[in-house]
């Protein structure tokens, strides 16, 4: 059999067990981590063997150096959903770096076989010693990048040493020693390394995740408040209906939050199935609260929109945390469309806030948030009779109400209408626009409703559902199609419409403007979850 049909014969085979695995994971409507299938020893030295193989036709075929990208998994589990999203980024990272230098991959192989992931380049326009060099600076330049094994063969297939460049030898997992002097001894027990080995992939995995949740939703809060013409609300050249904050207020506001989005999802990736996890939650928004407070000298700029992202970014960290590290199950949905997130992403997302916003409402039952209970009773001062509220929540109104719902505005509503806008050339100005009109249709504004009473809420829903043509009760799909047929000189229209409406009488419609936030932040947080899933 030549190198290819091993090569095709291997796929066939990786492929069929990660449809094994699937099933098994599957069957029972739950999602969890991909299985952790241990190995034997003569499938490790055959694997080594078709490296070999691959090795040497990229050599013969392209005379360029070579370089061999594979993890240190000590132990006979080579794979496991933390230790390929790790190598997936970190190869991701690495080619990066080779195109950022002008080096030119003219071929690459990656496998993900039960023995490990690998990958196999073929780099032109760089020498073999700076591969090598650029190779170990990788290895080098974090803890987790000790779990690399960068090979390097030069253009005459000759392995590059790392003593012929001057590097010194690699160190132990666990301790100071060469690597070498403590795998031949066994100074380490296979737990103590496994413990190890398994803490590093976590810590770089959260931190790669975590990294992109924060810019995410700094993004998305930016992006609100960039969005032109939003009725009563502060964009980057008014202040809308309020005397008391412009854009500058925001901005601080925004500074001072920034942390609290890794604090949330910290509280998902660290299991916040366990009650405590919910009080922690709970008190990082509070924090957060009197630092924006703090910020903007005692003005509320982002109340709600706190509560919306640490609800979502804990439940991304949860869905991680469930997938990657196999702490819990989550039940799968049936989902709901859209042109950029597959089903399964969009209904989980969605599941897994409700559920978190669920154990919110019961951690104020603890005596440690009475005076937040009573604090929320007091400022709860318009119900709207619209309201669709369960049995046991029907104390609850505005984005409590929406959370508890699995924030049906902005997966129904807000992220169909931002995703459709987008991907019809449509800039994020003008596809925030048309989010803003329809969640004034679909969302229970209490800030609205403080402001204008019963008759400004529902003055405004009319205006918009007859400049629509639709009912008083649309689907959401149909108020996304509406909204997504309007010309750009009608949307206009009517939001200026609005907008002088909501000037002359000082109404605001802050709860609508979270949500725009919220969907924006969605978007991006639906294909994050996407990625994850793809490990389970």
């Amino acid at each position: 059999m030549n190198y290819e049909e091993k090569r095709i014969e291997a796929a066939h085979r990786d492929r069929a067990v990660g449809e094994w695995a699937m099933r098994d994971s599957m069957e029972d409507g739950t999602i969890s981590g991909q299985q952790r299938i241990e190995v034997s020893l003569d499938e490790i030295l055959d694997a080594r063997d078709r490296r070999a193989e691959r090795q040497a036709y990229l050599s013969t075929s392209h005379r360029t150096p070579i370089l061999s990208f594979t993890l240190n998994m000590p132990g006979n589990v080579k794979r496991t959903p933390l230790s390929s999203f790790f190598f997936d980024d970190r190869l991701m990272r690495f080619k990066a770096q080779l195109r950022a230098i002008g080096a030119v991959i003219v071929e690459e192989l990656v496998f993900s076989e039960r023995t490990g992931d690998e990958a196999l380049l073929a780099v032109s326009n760089l020498s073999s010693r700076s591969l090598k060099e650029l190779a170990i600076a990788m290895e080098e330049r974090s803890i987790a990048g000790r779990l690399l094994d960068l090979d390097v063969l030069d253009e005459e297939s000759t392995p590059v040493k790392r003593a012929s460049i001057g590097a010194v030898p690699r160190r132990c997992l666990l301790c100071e020693q060469p690597a070498s002097v403590c795998s031949s001894s066994r100074a380490h027990s296979p737990d103590e390394l496994r413990d190890k080995v398994t803490h590093m992939l976590e810590q770089a995995v959260f931190d790669v995740l975590v990294d992109d949740i924060v810019a995410m939703a700094s993004k998305a809060s930016s992006f609100e408040l960039m969005v032109s013409l939003k009725p009563g609300l502060v964009t980057y050249s008014d202040s809308g209906s309020h005397s008391d904050m412009d854009r500058f207020t925001f901005a601080k506001s925004q500074a001072s939050i920034l942390s609290y989005y890794k604090d949330a999802f910290l509280a998902g990736w660290e299991n916040i199935e366990d009650e405590m996890s919910f009080f922690h939650l709970r008190l990082k928004g509070m924090k957060a609260e009197r630092r924006m407070f703090q910020a903007t000298g005692g003005i509320n700029t982002h109340r709600g929109w706190i509560y919306i992202t640490g609800i979502l970014a804990a439940a991304v960290g949860l869905i991680g945390a469930s997938v990657l590290r196999g702490n819990g199950r989550l039940r799968s949905g049936g989902g709901t469309p859209t042109e950029k997130c597959s089903d399964k992403a969009v209904a989980l997302l969605s599941d897994t806030v409700s559920s978190i916003a669920q154990a919110l409402e019961g951690s104020l039952e603890s005596p440690l948030f009475e005076n937040v209970r009573r604090n929320m009773a007091d400022h709860s001062v318009y119900t709207s009779p619209r309201a669709k509220r369960t049995l046991s929540y029907s104390h609850l109104r505005g984005i409590r109400e929406e959370a508890i719902s699995g924030f049906p505005s902005i997966f129904h509503v807000g992220l169909p209408l931002l995703s459709q806008s987008l991907k019809c050339g449509e800039g994020e100005d003008l596809a925030g626009q048309r989010t803003v009109l329809a969640l004034l249709v679909s969302t229970e504004d209490t800030t609205l409703g403080k402001r204008g009473g019963e008759f400004a809420v529902t003055n405004v829903r009319q205006r918009i559902l007859t400049a629509l043509g639709l009912e008083s009760e649309p689907t959401c799909e149909e108020l996304v199609r509406s909204v997504l047929d309007l010309t750009v000189e009608d949307l206009h229209e009517h939001l200026r419409a609005l907008s002088e409406y909501f000037f002359e009488f000082r109404l605001s419609c802050g709860g609508v403007a979270d949500l725009l936030a919220g969907s924006f932040l969605t978007l991006d947080l639906c294909l994050v979850t996407e990625k994850i899933l793809a490990y389970r």
